[in-house]
């Protein structure tokens, strides 16, 4: 087997486009569900299909496919409440979750 040359990598994209507004609503969503981590766990199964496409997306988008998946499962449930209360009415105050303190994580350049 041929020894990999590190010289011939070259960087074809060095960032991901994402709106920075989404961005930190990510950030605090992803600190928020760490924080409640001890208070239980999700299981998912899945096909290997199923599973092979969310690991495709996440290396496209240059993260582990666990941060991946909370990502896009945050970003639909907020969109689903958003959509919910745009048509039923915002629930009470004390029904949302409480911000977690900011935590210093690696983010890929805008």
């Amino acid at each position: 087997m041929p020894k990999f040359d590190e010289s011939k990598m070259r960087v074809i994209a060095n960032h991901v486009l994402e709106d920075p507004e989404i961005s930190e609503m990510v950030t605090r969503v992803e600190a928020e569900a760490d924080a409640q981590i001890l208070a239980g766990v999700v299981t998912l199964r899945w096909g290997k299909k199923q599973i092979n496409t969310v690991k495709r997306a996440a290396s496209y988008m240059g993260v582990p496919y666990q941060t991946y998946l909370k990502q896009v499962v945050f970003r639909q449930a907020l969109s689903d409440i958003a959509e919910a209360e745009a048509v039923l009415g915002k629930r009470p105050k004390q029904a949302e979750a409480p911000a977690a303190p900011k935590r210093s994580r690696t983010r890929l350049p805008h």
